[in-house]
C-alpha cells in the first residue's frame, strides 16, 4: 500500500509503497536515516500518524496499527512543535503535535485572530518570502530536534511577495514625467486615500483654481487601460454632477452621464467598450498595453481641465 512520510526540516514528503506487514521501525531506518546512523539517536525518532500525538510502536507492523493506504505520517524527533504565528504585527504561539496539518494550524490562526474563513481565504501561512505550506505539509517538517519550533506568517500572496501591477505603478509614479506634473502642481496623488489596490485617487488643477479628484481603478494595470470617474475625497462616493466641471464643450462631453460610471474617453476602459470606431477616430488616445503609464490619462485629463 502507498503511504507518506513527511520527515524533520523537509517540506517535499515522500511516497512509500510497503508491504502491509512492513514494521513501524523500518520507517525510522529508511527514512531518518542521517538520525538513526548514530545510535545514540535511534530512539528518539519517533513515528505519528497526522493529527495524532502519540507515537506508533516500532516494534508493530502498518497493519497492526491501522494504518491505511494513503496515509500521512511523520517520522522524526520532535513531539511537538511551538509554532508562532505573525498577523498583521500580532503574534499568537501555539503548541502542537509534529503530525498536525497546516491546514488545521492556518483554521486555528484564523479563529485566534478573529477571521471568518470567507474573509482569509486568500491568506496563507508562510515561512518565508519564498515558500508557504500547502494544507497538507505537516508542521513537524518546517522544523527539527532540539528546536522544535517554527515562526510563520499569516499572509496573502500579495502582501508577502508584492503585486506586480502596484509594482509597475510605483516605477510610473517616480519616472519624469509624473514627478514633472507634481512638482508644477499639476496632478498628485491622495495619499490620504490609502491607496488600497486597484483603488488609486489623484487630484488634477484645473483653470477655475479648482482641483478636482479622480478616483481609478488600476485592475490589470498596464496591460489594461485604467478607468476613472470624478471623486469626492469627503463622502468617498462618485462627484455630484452638478459640480462637475462643464465650461466648455470638450469638457461637457468628457464629463457627463451617459450610462458607464466612467469618463466619456477613448483612454479609459469601460469607456472604449462598445467604441470600436474609436481605434481610428482616436489613435493617439488608445492605450498601449504594457508601455503607456497613468501619466498619460492624466495629461488628458489636465488638458481638458485646463484648455
Amino acid at each position: 500500500m502507498k503511504i507518506f512520510i513527511h520527515v524533520n526540516n523537509n517540506l517535499k514528503y515522500k511516497v512509500a509503497d510497503l508491504d502491509p506487514k512492513t514494521k513501524i521501525g523500518f520507517l525510522v531506518k529508511e527514512f531518518a536515516s542521517e538520525l538513526v546512523s548514530n545510535q545514540d539517536y535511534i530512539e528518539d525518532v519517533e513515528v505519528y500518524i497526522r493529527n495524532k500525538k502519540d507515537d506508533l510502536d516500532k516494534g508493530k507492523s502498518l497493519k497492526e496499527v491501522r494504518i491505511e493506504e494513503g496515509s500521512h505520517l511523520f517520522v522524526g524527533r520532535c513531539k511537538t512543535v511551538d509554532v508562532i504565528i505573525n498577523y498583521a504585527g500580532q503574534e499568537y504561539t501555539v503548541n502542537v503535535p509534529s503530525s498536525t496539518p497546516a491546514r488545521r494550524i492556518r483554521k486555528t490562526a484564523l479563529e485566534h485572530f478573529c477571521i471568518a474563513e470567507d474573509d482569509g481565504v486568500d491568506l496563507l501561512l508562510w515561512l518565508d518570502q519564498a515558500t508557504y505550506l500547502e494544507d497538507r505539509n505537516l508542521i513537524g517538517s518546517t522544523t527539527d530536534y532540539p528546536e522544535c519550533a517554527t515562526k510563520l506568517l499569516l499572509a496573502s500572496k500579495e502582501d508577502v511577495q508584492g503585486n506586480p501591477e502596484e509594482e509597475v505603478l510605483a516605477g510610473h509614479l517616480n519616472s519624469p514625467e509624473f514627478l514633472s506634473g507634481e512638482l508644477d502642481k499639476s496632478w498628485g496623488l491622495v495619499k490620504s486615500e490609502g491607496p488600497k489596490w486597484p483603488f488609486y485617487v489623484f487630484w488634477i488643477q484645473a483653470k477655475n483654481g479648482i482641483k478636482y479628484h479622480f478616483r481609478f481603478d488600476l485592475t490589470g494595470y498596464n496591460q489594461n487601460a485604467p478607468t476613472a470617474l470624478l471623486w469626492n475625497i469627503e463622502t468617498q462616493a462618485p462627484l455630484d454632477p452638478v459640480e462637475w466641471p462643464n465650461w466648455n464643450k470638450r469638457a461637457k462631453q468628457v464629463f457627463r452621464l451617459w450610462g458607464k460610471q466612467c469618463l466619456y474617453l477613448p483612454i479609459d476602459r469601460l469607456a472604449l467598450q462598445g467604441h470600436n470606431d474609436w481605434h481610428q477616430k482616436h489613435a493617439y488616445l488608445m492605450w498601449k498595453s504594457l508601455e503607456d503609464s497613468i501619466t498619460k490619462y492624466l495629461l488628458e485629463l489636465y488638458q481638458i481641465l485646463n484648455y
